[in-house]
């Protein structure tokens, strides 16, 4: 009911907004100043890239004073919004073994009401050269919210063959009225429902809008290290909203 096949030379400003010298993500420590500027956010070759750079002398980024990274995050906020559905993105990720350290790409669903409920189809994080094997995760969570009323619920699938960042793959969710399911390349890797989450109704009832970014550092992650290689391009061939 809804795709970007990104078929065009330009993000499509009727189904995405592009954060532009945002500081979202600061309260997280993350490290990166959001840019709608072409060699942060581009489409091309019928992909989106999202591309992280380190810039020689920090710039300024809103009221958050100087960035030493700029990066870029695109919403579908007050354009496009959806309760249930299948969501689905093609994507290769900028997380190489030992080369990607500080680097988190992110697809997400957070309700319009900016309430309760966060819906993480696909988070992953890069490595230093000290600890490789995380370049071969990816992660499905959900939150209630950001106080702690109740845990977070996660899982971390690990890929058996290949890597996250050696092409394209494809990241979704199928999520219902009584349950979620997580899917990587077709397998079900997660599965969430009313027995082992009471607050599944609750939090996940009401229209929520896509988001894609992809950022540098936080105080989870720390800062990216001198293996880090850039730019780190966060390549997203299509994304895909299905209904019943």
């Amino acid at each position: 009911m809804w795709s970007d096949e990104f078929d065009g030379d330009a993000v499509d400003a009727s189904k995405w907004e592009v954060l532009n010298n945002s500081p979202f993500g600061h309260g997280n420590g993350e490290l990166a100043c959001l840019m709608n500027r072409p060699e942060n956010v581009a489409v091309k070759d019928g992909q989106l890239h999202i591309n992280a750079l380190r810039k020689e002398s920090p710039i300024k980024c809103g009221s958050r004073g100087d960035y030493s990274y700029t990066s870029g995050h695109l919403t579908t906020k007050d354009r496009a919004a959806f309760t249930y559905g299948r969501f689905e993105m093609r994507a290769q990720l900028p997380t190489a073994p030992g080369v990607s350290k500080a680097m988190w790409p992110a697809f997400w669903l957070r309700p319009v009401d900016g309430g309760i409920g966060e819906i993480d189809i696909m988070e992953a994080v890069g490595s230093t050269q000290g600890d490789t094997s995380v370049s071969s995760k990816a992660q499905q969570t959900i939150h209630y919210d950001y106080k702690g009323t109740h845990d977070p619920q996660d899982n971390e699938h690990t890929f058996q063959s290949g890597l996250p960042s050696d092409g394209m793959h494809v990241y979704a969710v199928e999520w219902e009225e009584s349950e979620l399911r997580w899917y990587i390349d077709d397998e079900l890797v997660y599965t969430r429902n009313a027995e082992t989450t009471p607050w599944l109704k609750e939090a996940f009832s009401r229209d929520f809008f896509i988001r894609l970014n992809l950022a540098v550092g936080s105080t989870y992650l720390g800062a990216p290290d001198e293996h880090t290689q850039f730019p780190a391009t966060y390549a997203v061939d299509y994304v895909r909203v299905y209904q019943r």
